[in-house]
C-alpha cells in the first residue's frame, strides 16, 4: 500500500515533466530551454518513473529491483516524450489491474498421509517372502515363467553382479530359460569387447590423465570380462593379464589415483598375490578410498595369506552398519 502512495504521485510528477518537455519543444516561443537542461530533466523524469514503476510492480514482479528499474529507465529515456507517457500509463493500468485480480498468494497445500493398517485384510493371502538367493532359485524353484522372466531381467543388473546368475542359468534343465541366458551372455560380452575397442583408440589420441582415466576405464572393462569368463581358464589369464596391463599404464601417468591402486588389489587377488593386494588396497585407502569398500578385500588377502592376527584386526576395523548385513555377518561372528 505505502509503495502505491509514493509510486502513483511520483510517477505523475515524472509525466508533467516530460509533458513540459514536450510543450517546449512544440511550442517553442513560449519557452527557450538550454539544451543540458533540458536532457538534465528528461533523464531525471525518467529516473523517477523508472523508480516509481518499479516500487508498484514490487509484488508482481518478484526478484532484483535494479535491473527492472534499469528497463523502465531505458524505455522511458530513448522513447521519450507521448511514447514514455503511453508507455508509463499503459503499464501503470496493467499492473492495477493485474495486483486487483492477485490478492492472495498461491501456496501448495500440504495433506497428510493416509493411515495404513497395520495388517492384512481379512480373506487376503499374505504372499511368502522368498529370501533365497537367485542361484539358489534357478537350482530349486520349479516356477519356470517366473524364473525366465528373472533372468531375462537381469540385463538392466550389472556384469559383475548379473555374470554369475546368467552362467547358472545357462545350465538350467529349461531350454527357454538356457537360450535367453546364453543371449543375455553373448551379447553383453560382445559389448564390452566393442567398448574396450572404443576406448583403446580414444586412449592412443590421449594424453596425461585423461589417457590414464582411459585405461582405467578398459581395465574395468576387461574386469567385467573376467566375471562373465571366469570358469575358462585361458580366457582368465589373458583377461587378468590385460587388464594389469592396462592398470599399470593409467598408474604410469597418475601414480595418485585410488581407484587404479584399488583394482590392482583386486587382480592380485584373481592372481594369487596377497601380499600386493593388501598394500595396493592399503595405499587406495591412503589416497581416499572408503575403508568400507576396501577393508573386506583386505580381510580376503589376508585369509589368503593365512594371516588369521590381520584378518581379526580389520574385520574389527569395518563399520559395525556394513558388518550387520549378510554376507559380512557371518564372517564377523566367526572372526571377530
Amino acid at each position: 500500500m505505502l509503495r502505491s502512495l509514493t509510486g502513483l504521485p511520483t510517477l505523475l510528477i515524472a509525466l508533467t515533466v516530460e509533458f513540459i518537455l514536450t510543450a517546449t519543444l512544440v511550442y517553442s516561443e513560449l519557452a527557450v530551454v538550454p539544451d543540458a537542461i533540458w536532457l538534465g530533466a528528461h533523464t531525471l523524469a525518467s529516473m523517477l518513473a523508472a523508480i516509481a514503476l518499479a516500487s508498484m510492480l514490487f509484488k508482481l514482479i518478484p526478484g532484483k529491483r535494479i535491473p527492472l528499474i534499469a528497463l523502465f529507465f531505458l524505455i522511458g529515456f530513448f522513447i521519450p516524450f507521448i511514447g514514455a507517457a503511453g508507455t508509463w500509463l499503459s503499464l501503470t493500468f496493467g499492473a492495477l489491474i493485474a495486483r486487483n485480480k492477485h490478492q492472495v498468494n498461491e501456496y501448495w497445500q500440504f495433506t497428510d498421509n493416509a493411515d495404513l493398517p497395520f495388517a492384512a485384510p481379512i480373506d487376503r493371502p499374505l504372499p511368502k517372502l522368498d529370501s533365497r538367493g537367485f542361484i539358489e532359485q534357478l537350482a530349486f524353484d520349479t516356477e519356470t515363467d517366473k524364473l525366465y522372466n528373472k533372468v531375462a531381467a537381469s540385463k538392466n543388473i550389472r556384469n559383475t553382479e548379473s555374470g554369475p546368475v546368467l552362467k547358472s542359468a545357462v545350465g538350467h534343465s529349461n531350454e527357454r530359460i538356457r537360450l535367453v541366458a546364453y543371449q543375455m551372455l553373448d551379447k553383453k560380452v560382445n559389448q564390452l569387447n566393442r567398448e574396450i575397442q572404443r576406448l583403446e583408440g580414444e586412449a592412443e589420441r590421449a594424453s596425461g590423465t585423461g589417457k590414464a582415466g582411459l585405461h582405467l576405464q578398459i581395465a574395468n572393462n576387461y574386469w567385467e570380462l573376467l566375471t562373465l569368463e571366469d570358469d575358462e581358464p585361458v580366457a582368465r589369464e589373458e583377461l587378468l593379464a590385460k587388464a594389469s596391463t592396462h592398470v599399470q599404464t593409467a598408474l604410469e601417468f597418475e601414480p595418485s589415483n585410488a581407484n587404479a591402486h584399488f583394482i590392482t588389489g583386486q587382480l592380485c587377488i584373481k592372481q594369487s598375490n596377497p601380499e600386493q593386494a593388501i598394500e595396493s588396497f592399503e595405499t587406495s585407502m591412503q589416497l581416499g578410498m572408503p575403508g568400507e569398500k576396501a577393508l573386506p578385500y583386505i580381510a580376503e588377502a589376508a585369509f589368503l595369506q593365512r594371516n588369521f592376527k590381520k584378518l581379526r584386526a580389520v574385520v574389527n576395523e569395518i563399520s559395525p552398519a556394513f558388518r550387520a548385513y549378510p554376507p559380512m555377518s557371518k564372517v564377523v561372528e566367526y572372526w571377530a
